[in-house]
């Protein structure tokens, strides 16, 4: 999370559904929050064509924002980040040949003054925590409806945070010392250790991972022990059961992580 920042939270109700922002009452940018500008400047990074296109058609309708440009790739999307300094960057960021938390926190280390919204399929109750601790501003799922996410867009140019109920529940829960609810208690892995164990549930080799998250063949082995270690599983085998298990994802049929 960035620093130098207090939070309240409140719930809302928009179009029949609930809405929930962590309201930032001062934040590292200069004290109090700043309101919506009259054409926002978006950025919008899908994880397809369809789906770029699709939200910047969203978005779009909208005569408050101004949808500055769209990409549906990494390199891509990095170029329109820089040139145009967005007021928003909409990004699903859990693309195949990157670790999402990791990009989170390179994107809001070098633009401090973007503020993130995600907007994912991958689970909120694994991602959300993770990617609010890594710099983004809100997490919507793209299960939800188009009203909700020019919802959550409101919510984050206020400078605020967006999360569904779901999440901030959990929030205050974690907040009274009660027990964390993660699916398969991924909560003790590491960022770089999720990102290993999603890459396995996609049926990718050793070889792979390392190649895609730009480090060694033995640290990626050295996070798969690490791995079976903080979950219980007694072998390879286990690890990638336990990863399409817990992750949802379908191996590539003939592959051989090892």
């Amino acid at each position: 999370m960035r620093p130098n920042t207090e939070f309240s939270v409140f719930t809302s109700t928009t179009s029949g559904s609930d809405a929930v922002a962590m309201t930032r009452a001062r934040t590292s940018r200069g004290g109090s929050s700043r309101g919506l500008s009259k054409h926002a400047r978006i950025v919008v990074v899908g994880d397809t064509c369809v789906s770029e296109e699709g939200l910047a058609a969203i978005v779009g309708r909208n005569k408050r924002y101004q949808v500055c440009g769209s990409a549906h790739g990494f390199y891509d999307a990095g170029e329109l980040i820089r040139k145009h300094q967005p007021d928003l960057l909409l990004i699903e960021p859990f693309l195949e040949d990157r670790d999402g938390i990791r990009w989170i926190k390179d994107i809001a280390t070098e633009f401090p003054r973007t503020r993130i919204l995600i907007v994912s399929r991958q689970s909120e109750q694994i991602y959300a925590e993770r990617a609010l601790r890594a710099g983004a501003s809100g997490y919507w799922m793209k299960n939800s409806s188009a009203e909700e996410l020019m919802r959550a867009i409101e919510v984050v140019l206020s400078s605020e945070i967006y999360v569904s109920p779901l999440i901030a529940s959990r929030a205050v829960q974690q907040f009274a010392g009660r027990k964390r609810n993660v699916p398969g208690r991924l909560y003790v892995l590491s960022d770089r250790e999720l990102a290993v164990f999603s890459l396995l549930a996609a049926g990718r080799r050793i070889g792979e991972i390392a190649q895609q998250l730009g480090i060694s063949r033995r640290t990626v082995e050295t996070h798969c022990e690490n791995i079976k270690t903080k979950l219980g599983y007694a072998d390879a085998d286990a690890l990638r059961r336990g990863a399409r298990e817990l992750l949802g994802a379908t191996p590539h049929s003939g592959r051989d992580p090892r």
